[in-house]
């Protein structure tokens, strides 16, 4: 999408990056990271105009340094840079150290404090961006579960939900007798969503659904779907945007919950994160410009997987076959929500960042 943005907008000068972890570096590799390409990244527009892209990896393990200098008639003339490993040799502010200090026993305390239990693996990052991940069925099924609990007609009003795998960060190991405290939520989702249901019609569903398998290997994946309540195959072989193969969805006004072939002119109610269903984030645009009806639900994303844990523990979220691929890969045909046992949360989060560059 950088990339895209400076070959496509006459008026950028520079793009500057994030979230896809790409790592530019001239020269031999300073550390276990591969290289993506050089720093900057220059995209020629079409009409002869340079634009450079940069971004630094992630973690704050590189910090970026990009020299820019344009001339009186505010065009780039010149840019050069290269990112700085932040390791040991790289002194600590000791003012940021102490003022650190003073919030880091109620940072801790709050972080510390276990929710729930899993007795697995709550698979997240990468994996999350390709395939099916249970973190992600976990994560999908407690929006259907919340709104379930606020619907008084039917078993649920929004029986479907899809989360970007992008925004499950990292894997939970569970602790001591399967413990997962609030800092590890938090840290596997550090964005803070809201959670939001909206009206979609089947035929702007299976879009929705085209665009999260769309990875070309220009995109960063971020955009495939985790799911609750659908059933969708894959064929990755055919071109982009037309990839499904199949979906089934779930039933909400029911009295037994069972599958059934999409239909383009039925309008669904599901749920979604905000970053999805209000900004469109990570090209989801259909989500934001053709859903109907948004409401917006009285908790965001980790406090909902905290009411989860407290109310479900232990959760045993599996990997059931809800994504799968025309070539017969996924994962077993077993189906259904995540099987767990059975509000608010406050979350204190500093972060402090010292950043230079040279122009």
């Amino acid at each position: 999408m950088d990339q895209r943005i400076a070959a496509e907008v006459p008026l950028v000068d520079v793009v500057v990056g994030g979230h896809t972890n790409t790592f530019l570096w001239n020269g031999p590799q300073p550390d276990l990271e591969p290289i993506d390409g050089p720093y900057p990244f220059v995209v020629r527009q079409k009409g002869g105009k340079n634009v450079p892209v940069v971004q630094a990896y992630a973690y704050t393990k590189y910090l970026g340094r990009l020299n820019l200098t344009f001339n009186d008639d505010g065009d780039l003339i010149k840019y050069s840079g290269q990112p700085e490993l932040l390791g040991s040799s790289i002194h600590q502010d000791e003012d940021v150290l102490q003022l650190l200090e003073v919030y880091r026993p109620e940072i801790n305390r709050v972080n510390s404090l276990v929710v729930g239990q899993s007795k697995v693996t709550l698979e997240g990052g990468d994996e999350c961006r390709k395939r099916e991940c249970n973190f992600g069925n976990l994560i999908a099924d407690a929006m259907v579960a919340y709104i379930a609990t606020v619907s008084p007609d039917t078993w649920t009003s929004a029986p479907i939900a899809v989360v970007n795998g992008g925004s499950i960060r990292t894997t939970i190991m569970p602790g001591k007798d399967g413990a997962v405290t609030r800092g590890e939520i938090l840290g596997a989702m550090p964005f803070g969503n809201s959670i939001v249901t909206l009206s979609l019609s089947g035929e702007d569903l299976v879009k929705t659904l085209e665009i999260g398998a769309r990875s070309n290997g220009e995109t960063s994946r971020g955009e495939f779907l985790q799911v609750s309540g659908i059933r969708v195959t894959y064929d990755m072989t055919k071109p982009t945007l037309s990839r499904v193969v199949s979906v089934k969805v779930r039933c909400g006004k029911c009295r037994i919950p069972e599958y059934e072939d999409v239909d383009p002119t039925k309008n669904y109610t599901i749920v979604a994160p905000s970053f999805l269903a209000i900004d469109g984030g990570d090209s989801h645009y259909i989500l934001s410009e053709h859903g109907a009806n948004k409401q917006t639900a009285d908790l965001g994303d980790v406090d909902l997987l905290v009411w989860y844990f407290e109310r479900y523990s232990p959760v045993i979220p599996e990997v059931q076959g809800r994504i799968r691929f025309s070539d017969g890969s996924a994962c077993s045909a077993a189906s259904g929500m995540s099987i767990p046992r059975g509000l608010s949360v406050m979350v204190i989060a500093l972060f402090v960042v010292k950043m230079s560059m040279t122009t």
